[in-house]
């Protein structure tokens, strides 16, 4: 796994819905936050799992388009820190899920990177999705 580097020169500010479950709760909260837009065609989506009092959280998040759209759906808010990351490319991530946890897993075993990285899902387009953990 050869990881690349990736600058987000400010923080990301957007909406989410936490999953009840993790793992198994992750696909639930996609369908509930496309439910909720009407769609997610158009809209720059984000996976985030974080280690939250000692537990794994995800959350299934969603570019602001506007300064307080997250309220607009009553859905809490989270900026998507910036800085430098550590990233691979999941091509057709769709028919590869189970490769998600794998290739954090090894980013995550890296020594240059973050203690307490959060583990980032950047969806760039229908098909593609960049694994990405945080630069320390």
């Amino acid at each position: 796994m050869a990881a690349q580097e990736y600058k987000i020169n400010e923080d990301l500010i957007v909406f989410y819905i936490q999953a009840e479950t993790f793992p198994e709760g992750i696909p639930d909260t996609f369908i509930k936050m496309e439910n909720l837009l009407g769609s997610l065609k158009d809209r720059h989506v984000y996976g985030v799992t974080a280690c939250i009092d000692d537990k794994l959280v995800y959350r299934a998040c969603v570019k602001e388009n506007f300064k307080g759209e997250g309220d607009q759906y009553r859905l809490p808010t989270y900026a998507i820190p910036k800085g430098e990351y550590l990233y691979v490319t999941l091509p057709n991530w769709r028919e590869n899920l189970a490769e998600i946890p794998v290739l954090f897993d090894q980013l995550m075993a890296l020594p240059y990177v973050k203690k307490q990285s959060i583990c980032l899902e950047d969806y760039t387009s229908p098909d593609k999705m960049l694994a990405m953990v945080q630069k320390a």
